[in-house]
């Protein structure tokens, strides 16, 4: 509208000066038989309505309306050769965001009038006010207009503003204008005024601005009292911004300096604009992303919109960083009713994107925007590729990875993640796998690490198509000296969600038909699901130990795990896990474990230990030896951040055990501080025997609201037997506490580990 209005201006000033200067001609005329030496008009104010001269259908603001121009004075001396003509004008006024121009003075020094045609070739003008400077600028120019055509033929050399120069040119010929502004070394404080008025708030929260640009730029277009009609058809501009900086609230850029060139074209049926940006350097602090700009960068692209279908075609758009990263894409974009929501839908695309060199990329780039975030430690190397095409609803993707290695080191000695040297290709669509399959996928890695687990090398190979993904065929993972094997990974509703997930009924038996009972009742359900079944094969307890840096376990693991489901936010293991160690079996059945790969993790499971070696597990804990078999039960297991918060366990002697019997004085001691008392042994007399016989030992825990009713193998009043005795020597083991906090119970295990001895909280 504002460009409208000012067009308007311009072409109706020109309508008038063109009765002016017919009148001026006939004196110039004339004044070879009439002794005529000056011309002098002078008007004290001029009001020009621009209402008067358009449509009552299309009326412009009020601003709009009018122009004051004050103490106007136009004098031609005709005594000169050639002709001189000057015009004084104390002040003009135009609208916002336009200055107040005062002390304008116009003078030619070659003023000529031929064939209705009036020219300038020698002149000047100077002005105060123009574009919010506050010293008087100026300009040589020159200008040649013909009466009848309305032809106008304008230049301005030089204008200067500070350090800038500005050159314009500007030709109308019948009704299409075209303008050519050339600007070298502008600085930002001349355009300020306008960025503040175009761009309303967000312009004038900047707190801190400036720059210098140069650049050309060519403009076309058409004059027309109809409002309808477009007055701007075409742009081009190229342009180089320096010294660029800004301060927005948090977003700050410092010493930025960049390409910018553009190309805009305008018609009733659609408006082109092809873009590129480039030789980009400096800092870059917006949306909590912090960017080096290093000059290689480019953007380039081509937009097309369509008024009448409401669409946008894009095309050769492209980001390109050389040698590290090329990113190029396609398509069109249908621009739904926004006053219904419907927002955008993406109609066609075609893109690309080959990622050469992860290492530089991350170290100029993802390294930056990662800082402070949960990921600032990702480590990214090895290339990429991947392309993806879209035709309405159907989707066609495909990557390829080369040697790409992922490393995550949040804490600790190892890696929280990583996968060293993952290869592979990778095929996705969401076609009728009958009118077009999938081709089969496979992935490989050479070494990973999963929440510091290390595993060996492996390699899958799958189908994905539409929303699932399948494994092709049976896989090890190694682990250790062991593996885990997958027999069949199937993946289902990937990408969906649900308001509910199924849990496995307390009461179900683990045998096949709970297994199948799972499945069932998950794939039912709506959301993403994944289903496992496979087995651990044999993994020495001793290298696991010994990695994590626990105390040395003996023995092996290993289980069988059928029909595990992964549904939302809850893992679900439909079989027992059998474990191998301390020469017996533990078998953990009916794990749950509620958002798995939150800190918030809930567990709940149930667990037997079957004749466990107690000289074994002793020896492992340094609680001093025991030697003869145990069993026990933990039930209602509950684990809260992987914290104990709930459980009812026992560990007891088996009945009928035939090994044999024996206990250690410091395993005695350590017994009898778990149970309220310590160090009784070495005030008697049984303190000169080394080792005891004894006919059972056990105790028991019942947690519940962080305090564990503790018991014995047997009761004997308010106290238990944590060990009876058997034999010669024979001693007990007592008892005395009956409730106990759990974090004493745990600080007092940490000091028998830690110190050899009890610690008496």
């Amino acid at each position: 509208m504002r460009s409208i209005a000012m067009l308007i201006f311009l072409k109706k000033t020109i309508k008038i000066s063109r009765l002016i200067l017919v009148f001026l001609s006939c004196l110039v005329v004339s004044h070879t038989s009439v002794a005529i030496d000056s011309i002098r008009l002078s008007i004290d104010q001029f009001l020009f309505q621009s209402e008067a001269f358009l449509p009552a259908e299309a009326p412009l603001p009020e601003k709009y309306k009018e122009y004051h121009i004050d103490q106007l004075d136009i004098i031609l001396d005709l005594s000169s050769v050639p002709v001189n003509l000057k015009i004084d004008l104390a002040k003009l006024k135009l609208p916002e965001p336009f200055a107040i121009l005062s002390a304008m003075t116009i003078v030619c020094r070659s003023f000529a009038i031929e064939q209705y045609e009036f020219s300038c070739t020698k002149g000047h003008i100077s002005v105060d006010g123009m574009l919010e400077t506050e010293s008087k600028t100026s300009s040589d120019f020159s200008f040649k207009y013909h009466i009848l055509s309305d032809e106008l033929y304008l230049t301005l050399d030089d204008f200067k503003l500070g350090d800038g120069i500005i050159s314009t040119q500007v030709e109308v010929i019948n009704n299409d204008w075209r303008a050519t502004i050339e600007v070298k070394n502008l600085e930002y404080k001349f355009l300020q005024h306008y960025l503040v008025y175009y761009m309303g708030n967000s312009a004038a929260k900047i707190e801190e601005a400036g720059g210098r640009a140069s650049f050309s730029m060519q403009l076309s277009g058409s004059l027309s009292n109809a409002l309808s009609e477009k007055t701007l058809s075409s742009v081009e501009f190229k342009g180089y911004f320096d010294k660029v900086h800004y301060l927005h609230g948090d977003d700050i850029a410092e010493n930025l300096s960049f390409n910018l060139d553009f190309k805009l074209q305008e018609n009733p049926k659609n408006i082109l604009l092809t873009f590129m940006l480039d030789r980009a350097k400096g800092e870059i602090y917006q949306n909590e992303i912090y960017l080096v700009l290093t000059g290689n960068e480019r953007l380039q692209g081509e937009i097309n919109y369509h008024s009448l279908n409401n669409s946008i075609d894009f095309s050769n758009l492209k980001l390109i960083l050389p040698k590290i990263l090329n990113f190029q894409s396609s398509g069109k974009l249908v621009l739904s009713d926004l006053s219904e929501n419907n927002g955008v839908d993406l109609i066609r695309l075609n893109a690309s994107l080959d990622i050469k060199d992860f290492t530089q990329l991350s170290q100029l780039y993802l390294n930056n925007i990662i800082e402070g975030t949960d990921y600032e430690g990702l480590k990214i190397a090895g290339q990429f590729k991947g392309h993806i095409k879209k035709n309405r609803q159907f989707i066609n993707l495909s990557t390829e990875l080369h040697d790409l290695s992922l490393a995550f080191n949040e804490y600790g000695e190892h890696e929280q993640f990583s996968f060293i040297d993952l290869n592979g290709k990778m095929f996705w669509n969401n076609y009728n796998q009958k009118k077009l399959p999938v081709p089969g996928s496979h992935l490989s890695w050479q070494h990973a690490a999963l929440n510091e687990l290390p595993l060996g090398q492996t390699q899958f190979t799958f189908i994905t198509h539409n929303d699932r993904l399948k494994l092709s065929k049976e896989t090890d993972i190694p682990v250790f000296d062991g593996a885990l094997h997958i027999n069949s990974l199937d993946i289902k509703h990937i990408g969906q969600s649900s308001e509910y997930s199924s849990t496995i009924p307390a009461e179900a038996s683990l045998n096949q038909s709970q297994s199948q009972f799972i499945s069932s009742e998950v794939s039912q359900k709506p959301g993403m699901t994944l289903s496992i079944d496979g087995m651990i094969k044999p993994i020495s307890l001793e290298q696991v130990s010994d990695y994590f840096g626990w105390p040395l376990l003996d023995g092996t693991i290993s289980a069988v795990i059928p029909a595990t489901i992964y549904n939302e936010n809850l893992l679900q293991v439909g079989g027992a896990m059998m474990l191998q160690v301390f020469d017996g079996v533990v078998i953990i059945k009916d794990l749950t474990i509620e958002q798995p790969l939150q800190g918030s993790a809930r567990l709940t499971t149930n667990i037997d230990l079957n004749n466990l070696n107690l000289e074994s597990l002793t020896k492992t804990y340094n609680f001093g030896k025991i030697q003869g078999r145990v069993e026990g039960k933990f039930t209602d297991v509950v684990l809260q951040s992987w914290q104990p918060v709930a459980f009812d366990a026992y560990i007891r002697t088996p009945e009928g055990d035939k090994s044999r019997h024996r206990i250690s004085q410091r395993a005695i001691d350590n017994l009898s501080s778990l149970g309220g008392a310590s160090g009784l042994l070495s005030r008697t007399f049984l303190s000169f025997f080394e080792t005891f016989g004894y006919d059972k030992i056990g105790i028991s825990c019942k947690l519940k609201n962080n305090i564990c009713t503790m018991a014995g193998v047997e009761s004997k009043g308010n106290s238990y037997y944590i060990v009876k005795g058997g034999g010669i020597p024979r001693i007990d083991v007592m008892g005395f506490q009956n409730q106990v906090n759990w974090q004493v119970l745990i600080n007092r295990l940490k000091a028998i580990q830690s110190a050899n001895e009890a610690v008496i909280q």
